[in-house]
């Protein structure tokens, strides 16, 4: 797969990402909780990084309703390397230990029922993950059963 990569500001990142989520969360009842205070750049292909995080926004959105969801966007060095954390957290319904395994996965979603009732693919993770691995980063998962799911991805600021 190929890399278009632009040098793009993490402002400018953010503030397209939320106003194609904003809606989303509103329509839902959920109240999405922004902290960036970042002001620098990051090169790496846009498009993909932007699908990334809307899908990340989007699944969190998904699994909580009346809840609560934080997107934060902080610098983390990971060996030596500068890079951006871009942290979703939601309280939504979580995941079991079991339902965490079968994430990243395509076309397999943690529970089979979560298709019938909330939609989706089970492509939308194993995309992201590809994409931040393309772009050497990578994304973690941590989840709580009913109490709901982080994700961070991390990349660095510069390929």
């Amino acid at each position: 797969m190929e890399l278009h990569l632009e040098t793009y500001l993490i402002s400018e990142l953010i503030h397209d990402v939320m106003t194609t989520i904003g809606p989303l969360v509103d329509g839902k009842g959920n109240r999405l909780q922004l902290s960036c205070e970042e002001s620098g750049e990051i090169t790496a292909d846009i498009t993909k990084l932007r699908q990334i995080l809307i899908n990340l926004l989007s699944n969190a959105n998904k699994f909580t309703e009346n809840g609560l969801i934080e997107f934060k966007v902080y610098k983390e060095v990971r060996d030596s390397r500068q890079g951006y954390e871009f942290f979703v957290r939601d309280t939504g319904i979580g995941m079991t230990p079991e339902q965490l395994e079968k994430l990243f996965h395509p076309f397999m979603q943690a529970d089979a029922s979560f298709t019938r009732k909330y939609g989706g693919t089970g492509l939308g993770l194993a995309i992201s993950q590809s994409f931040s691995a393309i772009m050497s980063g990578d994304i973690r998962v941590d989840s709580v059963y009913g109490k709901g799911t982080t994700f961070i991805c991390w990349l660095p600021t510069d390929l």
